[in-house]
């Protein structure tokens, strides 16, 4: 069965030349260190873009102009003092929504947040299908994830020490295919794939409007 954001287009921001992208890439930075050490920050920017977008009472949380290229890196920038990665990136996915919900309120928005940690050692992690279930329901209401992985295991097409934005996931057969978002790309990995390779695991995030604000547009 599918799960999908409603409105993915809506991550898709333009360049000056015309060109899109899909979601944000910390090498838009200026600094050199948060070109290398961003992915958090740019994952943020992304999730509370789509909810400021699909949410009229979240609105206040991100400007129209995020849909630019340049707008996005602004978006980026105001952001990075409330998610800011330390001398080991961004990691701790509480750190995450913190911030999040931090920078919300600093716009007079309200954001809940809820962490499925992915821990190291296999015996202690949840089972895929929590995981499954973690994602679909997110998506179900419409809401990104944010994937925090520390070893990408056997998939070839993500990086180690790094957040992305999770926007679809559809399921078969011992596979969980999901769309992230990075470098300005969407990408398919196979998150069951990863969830049996993974010798660090990670976390996943989803952070979710209040009632007041849960009114989503058409």
């Amino acid at each position: 069965m599918p799960h999908s954001l409603t409105h993915p287009e809506r991550l898709t921001i333009t360049g000056p030349q015309g060109e899109t992208y899909q979601g944000g890439d910390q090498e838009w930075y200026r600094d050199l260190w948060q070109r290398r050490a961003g992915c958090g920050p740019t994952t943020a920017a992304a999730l509370l873009s789509y909810l400021s977008q699909t949410r009229p009472g979240l609105r206040p949380m991100a400007p129209a102009a995020a849909r630019t290229q340049a707008g996005f890196l602004r978006y980026m920038e105001a952001l990075w003092p409330y998610v800011t990665p330390g001398a080991r990136g961004l990691d701790k996915p509480e750190s995450l929504v913190l911030g999040c919900r931090s920078f919300a309120l600093s716009r007079g928005c309200r954001l809940q947040g809820q962490v499925l940690e992915i821990p190291a050692q296999r015996e202690a992690r949840p089972s895929l299908d929590q995981c499954r279930q973690f994602v679909a329901q997110c998506l179900d209401r419409d809401c990104p994830v944010a994937f925090l992985n520390f070893s990408h295991g056997a998939l070839k097409n993500l990086d180690s020490w790094h957040w992305v934005p999770l926007t679809a996931m559809t399921e078969g057969e011992s596979v969980l295919l999901c769309t992230i978002l990075d470098e300005g790309e969407a990408r398919v990995i196979d998150l069951a794939l990863w969830w049996e390779t993974s010798s660090l695991g990670g976390a996943l995030v989803g952070l979710f409007p209040d009632m007041e604000s849960e009114q989503t547009d058409s």
